[in-house]
């Protein structure tokens, strides 16, 4: 029997190969302007960008010029991608959240009583969740992966708890949980890609101004 290969890709800036999910399409337009791609079904060809931090902090208008041998992208344009991608991955995230409401698992008791199911979970946290209500679900988490393999992700989100309780139709959630699986594993993808981009500064200028 011939053996199931999932299809890779290769970053452009770091040539990292990976499989093809775990990276970002973009496409370039009529008018060189260089566009994220999430649901890699835009016509034309592409090119493919990992979002990993180690890539992101070597991106730069001159690890665009590559893009010349195949197409013809206006530059400098990095700062501008840098910003579309922040902004066209928020959105995406928060489409994909307000649609996974029914499926979301709200505030500590809920996610603390889902510690108890063996399947694998996704938590995810408001930026302003309280110290002792990370410390709490996080041990929990410790507890629940002792010996076993049930893949618990947590992570902090960029949006308050206001903010998050917006998108998922509450006044505010602090924490929220999600049994993994498609698109579960689509938003965690979109989750990391977006703390990459806080943490290699993207949107700092945003953030020193409020």
């Amino acid at each position: 029997m011939k053996e199931n290969k999932r299809t890779q890709r290769t970053c452009f800036c770091c040539r990292k190969v990976l499989d093809k999910h775990m990276l970002l399409r973009l496409v370039v337009d009529d008018e060189g302007q260089i566009w994220p791609d999430f649901s890699a079904k835009l016509p034309g060809r592409g090119v493919y960008l990992c979002l990993e931090e180690v890539c992101l902090r070597k991106m730069s208008d001159k690890r665009l010029q590559v893009l010349r041998r195949d197409f013809s992208p206006q530059l400098p344009q990095w700062q501008v991608l840098q910003q579309r991608l922040s902004d066209m991955l928020g959105l995406r995230f928060n489409q994909m959240l307000s649609g996974m409401k029914r499926q979301a698992v709200i505030g500590r008791d809920a996610v603390m009583h889902q510690m108890w199911d063996k399947k694998p979970l996704l938590v995810l946290f408001a930026s302003d969740a309280g110290d002792a209500l990370l410390r709490q679900v996080n041990d929990a988490v410790v507890k629940r992966e002792d010996g076993k393999s049930l893949r618990t992700k947590v992570l902090v989100l960029e949006l308050d708890a206001k903010s998050l309780g917006l998108v998922l139709g509450r006044e505010k959630v602090s924490v929220v949980a999600f049994l993994q699986a498609s698109p579960q594993e689509k938003l965690w993808q979109l989750c990391v890609w977006q703390q990459h981009l806080v943490q290699t500064g993207v949107n700092a200028d945003k953030r020193k101004a409020r």
